[in-house]
């Protein structure tokens, strides 16, 4: 396998369409750390991440046949921005992971301020959309997202029936995802 490390990605990907699993493992040694640290820079949610940019991996793997990428490290940073915005959007994220991020702001004048900046208009509106809930609602998303429940507790914490707790996250979900309006901040999408 030493022989690939010298190979471009352009010909890993090449020999990756043959089925050539080595040129598909040096491909994972090459841009594996890097995507994870991309995705983490934004979630800070390692094992979220890792599931992330192994999905990443399985389908490059699974649709080596017919790739047709040019620039795979553009090509593969692309596809963490598309996955971890769809785990934002999907609600897998708790209201803590802002208070998270802020942790981590960089200085004002430092580059990427701005986008230290829209973040934290993301978190008021998502904390303005979930004031507009109503107020089982709001509860359920609270129990659900902020303390980690599984519904079966929501359900047996509220004494409503899971049914209910399923119905009321997907109105919470729904709205915020409509009331956000998630391709402003993630025009990518």
């Amino acid at each position: 396998m030493g022989t690939y490390k010298d190979y471009s990605d352009q010909e890993l990907v090449q020999l990756l369409a043959n089925n050539d699993r080595d040129a598909f493992e040096q491909l994972y040694e090459r841009h594996w750390f890097e995507l994870y640290q991309s995705g983490f820079y934004i979630l800070r949610d390692g094992d979220a991440v890792k599931d992330i940019v192994q999905d990443i991996f399985v389908w490059l793997w699974e649709n080596r046949a017919t790739l047709r990428i040019t620039y795979v490290k553009t090509y593969l940073k692309t596809a963490v921005r598309f996955k971890v915005a769809n785990y934002i959007r999907s609600g897998n994220i708790r209201d803590s992971f802002f208070d998270e991020l802020a942790k981590f702001a960089p200085d004002p004048i430092f580059p990427g301020s701005d986008e230290i900046i829209e973040l934290k208009e993301l978190q008021q509106v998502i904390h303005d959309s979930l004031l507009q809930l109503p107020e089982k609602c709001r509860e359920v998303y609270r129990l659900g997202r902020d303390e980690g429940l599984s519904n079966r507790e929501i359900a047996g914490r509220l004494g409503i029936s899971i049914k209910t707790v399923e119905a009321q996250m997907t109105i919470a979900l729904k709205r915020l995802r409509t009331k956000v309006g998630f391709r402003k901040y993630f025009p990518f999408l």
